[in-house]
């Protein structure tokens, strides 16, 4: 019979192991033989000591779930600048194209793409800015936050206003019949008048010279567009910095090129220019989308708290804002790449190092969040772990020749594998005095206190929300933050010794 014992257990826990007293110490999950003797121990390590934010960048923006547009001043990061560039996509029938109908006469020229959320004001209206691309976006090139393309100096259409108050009516039963059951939801289309043939304030020699590339042709293709757009740089105008718009893959981003034929004024007729998640939004596979990526800048002033950030180029050691400088808190967010960072190299975990027989029956990486602190920015979906070296750098293993960043793997993995990060999921608790993140880093830290994690121990671990490659989840994108309580970052640690 196997008796476990606790230092330090609540009283609960110890009702609770004195019913399984008399089971098997495998059923207890203390990974020793039956007739071993064993006692098992419990160890609270308090990692808020030496915690901190530091900034991982760049992020990776290509073809994610998600792109942004727009910019937001706020006091933490300061000003974050988004901008998005897209590969066109013609995917219509060539017995659309205005060259099939009896002398086409061009409309209007509309921007339409559906987003999901506005981090910031959703009453102010957006001013966006749309130029051409000096060159499409290739096909073998790596993009991400923070790479730069080239655009036109003459822009497609400027400070273009887009209301994002828009409501429209629907059937809350699904029936159009019915106007008693009409109900007004917010109406999260963006449409953007690039062109109005009928109007001088609204007129574009671009889409004049397009609409004419197209009625000239009966096959007008893929290349054909590319002659005229090489892509689309879709970015906040100067003026505006009071939100950043989060679109989704709920539906295809197009420009719509309205026209009717000459003897029938009144029948309109559009050809679409789709870009962004062409075929993912529509259930088809994300390598079938063309080319398109976010850049995404954060200027952090002197009024922000982070203000203390700043790029320092490898090897030199990376910049960390303690959380003594920020009131004990720490930050993890999306987009900008804030992440929390917490010592490994602790005198408690020393002292189980040199603990012969150690075996971790589990042990639980628990991160508080401060509450009520996600009014402008919501919790992100889960976090991971990542390894970093005593420079706060994220260390690097090699695979198939390219360097992949270090993230602790998911119990039953191996930890030294690249393939199953482990993620937390949602917070607990969300929306109480008590939210929190729970990692399960049972395997990991065994493997850390045995020195079996590629020979070098990383010195800290950076909690970040997303990763900048995952062999598990496709990239996503976002802003969303959390507040992290510091002080009370805690390691659970039950350990068992022969």
């Amino acid at each position: 019979m196997n008796w476990l014992t606790s230092r330090i257990a609540p009283a609960a826990l110890l009702a609770t192991l004195a019913l399984a007293a008399c089971d098997k110490g495998t059923d207890l999950n203390v990974d020793l033989p039956d007739t071993t003797a064993i006692s098992t121990s419990y160890m609270a390590v308090q990692l808020g000591t030496g915690a901190g934010t530091v900034q991982l960048k760049p992020v990776e923006t290509l073809k994610t779930d998600r792109y942004l547009i727009g910019r937001l001043t706020e006091n933490v990061s300061g000003t974050t600048t988004a901008a998005t560039y897209f590969n066109p996509q013609l995917t219509m029938r060539a017995d659309s194209l205005p060259s099939k109908f009896d002398r086409p006469v061009l409309d209007s020229v509309v921007l339409i793409m559906d987003y999901e959320r506005v981090y910031g004001s959703a009453t102010t209206p957006a001013r966006f800015d749309i130029y051409n691309l000096t060159a499409k976006l290739d096909e073998r090139e790596v993009y991400n936050s923070e790479s730069v393309v080239g655009v036109n100096a003459a822009p497609l259409a400027q400070n273009l206003v887009g209301r994002l108050d828009r409501t429209r009516q629907v059937a809350s039963n699904g029936s159009d019949t019915n106007p008693s059951v009409m109900v007004t939801v917010p109406d999260q289309t963006f449409r953007l008048l690039l062109q109005r043939s009928a109007s001088p304030m609204v007129t574009s020699m671009f889409f004049n010279n397009l609409f004419n590339a197209m009625n000239g042709s009966a096959v007008f293709n893929q290349a054909a567009l590319e002659q005229q757009l090489k892509g689309l740089a879709i970015m906040p105008n100067p003026t505006y910095s009071s939100g950043i718009l989060s679109f989704s893959r709920g539906s295809v981003p197009r420009i719509e090129v309205y026209f009717h034929e000459t003897d029938k004024p009144r029948k309109w007729r559009a050809y679409p220019i789709a870009f962004g998640p062409v075929y993912s939004a529509q259930g088809g596979s994300v390598a079938r989308d063309p080319r398109y990526f976010t850049r995404i800048t954060s200027t952090l002033t002197d009024g922000t708290e982070l203000r203390a950030l700043t790029s320092v180029a490898p090897p030199a050691p990376a910049t960390v804002v303690p959380a003594g400088a920020t009131s004990g808190k720490t930050y993890l967010q999306e987009g900008v790449g804030l992440g929390t960072i917490i010592n490994l190299n602790r005198p408690e975990l020393r002292t189980l190092r040199n603990l012969k027989g150690l075996a971790i029956n589990r042990a639980e990486l628990r991160v508080p969040l401060k509450p009520y602190t996600n009014a402008l920015f919501s919790l992100p979906g889960g976090i991971y772990a990542l390894e970093a070296d005593a420079n706060n750098r994220v260390m690097q293993r090699v695979v198939n020749f390219e360097e992949i960043d270090r993230a602790v793997q998911v119990d039953g993995a191996n930890p030294r594998g690249v393939n199953s990060e482990a993620y937390s999921g949602p917070a607990i608790n969300s929306g109480t005095a008590t939210p929190y993140y729970s990692l399960v880093v049972t395997n990991y830290l065994q493997a850390y206190l045995n020195n079996n994690l590629d020979g070098e121990l990383p010195n800290s671990l950076i909690l970040v929300p997303n990763i900048r490659r995952s062999f598990v989840r496709e990239p996503t994108l976002g802003l969303n933050r959390a507040v992290v309580d510091a002080e009370n970052i805690t390691l659970y640690i039950y350990y068992s010794q022969q």
